[in-house]
């Protein structure tokens, strides 16, 4: 009889391998939203943007550290093989001694030995402070770009997402016209059997159904190729399989509203582009504070504790080496009086820079009111194509419908109904189609106006 502890082990095993199992699958399942999370996360352009941070996050401690007390240790050691020998007057030493004689000797000892450590703060420097403050602006320009690329990559992931879907939505019309022409051949080919058909006219349904069949491969073809897309865009490896919850009817909604979508409006504020532009004419103001600042002196203090060793043999650290301290501590003023102009004409420079980011600030204004009108106005045709094609694709359904049914009855040709099925198809194409301009041109238009 088996132990009721066993059972309940096996059972929780059982239980945490089919709870781990359903997290894997789930994990291949993604909405549109999901997808968008995802791809914000793993897609290779928002990590490469998240480093970017991470790199001026670090530049602004860099920065910051500069201010902070700066301490050097030395060391160094000497060994003389031959002593340096100096002359002298030898009546220096002895004044009987003629005008033009010297007196050789060696100063020093053969062993010298140097140690140190020495501390530097600054305590006043302008151009410092600025930098402070450029050093956080930079940080802010890195976080609007991670802004911008992860708002491009939602915007990508729309527009691979809403592929995919359309591509699905194509590949079911196609096998659902594949299916009733089987069905269609299937019963033509009892007709014929019975002698009640031609069989030109057997056979033309019969290439009707291998050009659908052909269309059939193609489709499922670029099926295939959308999820590759797609999981690339996502930053998902391309060998792993993923399912869409999501179809065109789950989230067309948002998409087909028409009204809402063309009467929304761009705030500035907000928009990835204008941040940009805003932190580019701040980090240049910047630049000409920092220009500016050359004019000011610079207050460094110092403190330097250093020790030195002599010894003709390498005793240093014996009992009989001896160490002779010297310990200084000071201030020094750098005051900058001529350059010959250099300082006047950077300070120029960096002028026109600021003038030149204040352009741009305008002009990406203009620019940003532009592509709202450009991609409002794509949404609008979009949307117009949507209906139309929407309403040539009933009117064709109604009229395949109608021709089949008079074809079972001899009332219609064979050559009718090719061209009745190839217009059906050619509707239902042009009505994916216009499905897909309508979810990118709403993508492009979101993007404009800053809404994702």
């Amino acid at each position: 009889m088996t132990h009721p502890k066993k059972i309940l082990i096996v059972a929780a095993v059982l239980t945490s391998i089919s709870a781990f199992t359903q997290a894997e699958e789930k994990k291949t399942e993604f909405s549109l939203k999901e997808a968008q999370d995802y791809a914000v996360e793993n897609s290779y352009f928002t990590r490469s943007a998240m480093m970017d941070v991470t790199m001026a996050e670090q530049k602004v401690k860099e920065i910051t550290r500069v201010g902070l007390p700066q301490v050097t240790g030395k060391a160094g050691y000497n060994h003389f093989i031959d002593i340096p020998t100096q002359l002298a007057p030898a009546n220096s030493f002895d004044p009987s001694a003629p005008a033009d004689e010297f007196v050789e000797f060696q100063f020093g000892t053969k062993s010298n030995m140097n140690a140190g450590v020495y501390v530097n703060q600054m305590l006043f420097d302008g151009a410092y402070i600025v930098g402070l403050k450029a050093s956080k602006t930079y940080r802010e320009l890195a976080y609007a770009n991670e802004a911008k690329t992860k708002v491009e990559i939602k915007r990508d992931v729309v527009k691979a997402y809403g592929l995919a879907i359309v591509s699905a939505l194509n590949l079911t019309y196609v096998k659902e016209n594949e299916a009733k022409l089987k069905s269609l051949v299937e019963e033509n080919q009892a007709m014929y059997d019975a002698g009640f058909m031609e069989e030109k006219d057997l056979d033309q349904v019969k290439l009707l159904l291998l050009q659908t069949q052909s269309v059939l491969i193609e489709t499922e073809n670029s099926y295939k190729v959308s999820l590759d897309m797609l999981k690339f865009t996502m930053g998902k490896p391309i060998a792993e399989e993923i399912v869409l919850t999501e179809d065109i009817e789950k989230i067309k909604d948002p998409f087909v509203a028409k009204e809402e979508n063309l009467n929304a409006r761009l705030s500035l504020s907000t928009h990835v582009d204008y941040r940009r532009a805003t932190a580019n004419l701040e980090s240049k103001s910047l630049s000409l504070s920092n220009e500016k600042m050359t004019y000011y002196p610079k207050l460094y203090g110092f403190l330097n504790l250093e020790g030195n060793s002599y010894g003709n043999e390498f005793n240093h650290f014996s009992s009989d080496g001896k160490w002779f301290p010297t310990t200084i501590v000071g201030v020094q003023l750098n005051v900058p009086i001529f350059t010959s102009g250099q300082r006047h004409m950077k300070v120029q420079q960096a002028k026109v820079g600021v003038e030149q980011a204040e352009l741009q600030l305008k002009q990406m204004e203009e620019s940003l009111y532009l592509d709202v009108a450009n991609k409002r106005n794509a949404y609008e045709a979009a949307m117009n194509k949507l209906d139309n094609n929407k309403q040539n694709l009933d009117l064709s359904s109604r009229i395949k419908d109608q021709t089949r049914v008079k074809y079972k009855e001899g009332m219609s040709s064979s050559v009718e109904l090719t061209q009745t099925e190839n217009q059906f198809l050619q509707s239902q194409i042009n009505y994916v189609l216009s499905m897909y301009d309508v979810i990118t041109s709403k993508a492009d238009l979101d993007y404009a106006l800053g809404k994702l």
